[in-house]
């Protein structure tokens, strides 16, 4: 018998949704221009107006449909100056958000094929924009979840131990949601 999904199908991003999402660099090229200029203006430093621009042939790069400048979606990310492809970026991103408990660069390496020196400064430089501060109009807020109660384990104390008792019922595990505000006074709320 097949375990039943928690994750509602249409939620479920797989491999091999990332496989047709990112097929090659040329996808993970556009789709960088699409998230920094989602109008699909670019503002062109020559003619000093926002303009359409196409893609250059043989180049990670962009040019203005009426001057012929070029741009470069990488400037001024993490694949600036980067000699790794791509889609190799986009799946060690993938990998390191698939993971429930987290990712080494030792696992990189092996999924992707670079070298070691390679996937740890892939590594370090995704995990260090995961935890930059980024606000959006308004308080940065932190939140996490637990699941309290079931099964008592033998020897830890309080009534009801050693007992071995399963909690059974609608009641046998309780969700807790917290909650807390990075700025002064950092007010917390638990649910």
């Amino acid at each position: 018998m097949k375990p039943k999904q928690s994750i509602p199908k249409h939620m479920r991003y797989t491999v091999e949704s990332f496989n047709r999402q990112f097929p090659d660099n040329d996808a993970c090229l556009d789709w960088i221009k699409a998230q920094r200029w989602p109008e699909g203006l670019v503002p062109c430093e020559k003619c000093g107006k926002d303009r359409k621009h196409h893609r250059v042939t043989g180049r990670p790069a962009y040019a203005c449909d009426y001057c012929g400048s070029m741009i470069s979606p990488m400037a001024g990310t993490i694949f600036e100056k980067s000699s790794t492809a791509l889609r190799t970026w986009f799946y060690a991103m993938y990998l390191m958000s698939a993971t429930r408990c987290g990712i080494s660069a030792k696992q990189i390496q092996r999924e992707t094929g670079v070298t070691y020196k390679t996937a740890w400064r892939m590594f370090k430089q995704i995990r260090t924009l995961m935890s930059e501060d980024i606000s959006l109009e308004g308080e940065a807020v932190e939140m996490d979840e637990t699941y309290v109660g079931g099964k008592r384990r033998i020897g830890h104390q309080g009534p009801g131990s050693g007992t071995g008792r399963k909690v059974t019922g609608p009641n046998a595990k309780v969700c807790v949601v917290g909650m807390v505000e990075r700025t002064a006074p950092g007010r917390v709320v638990a649910l």
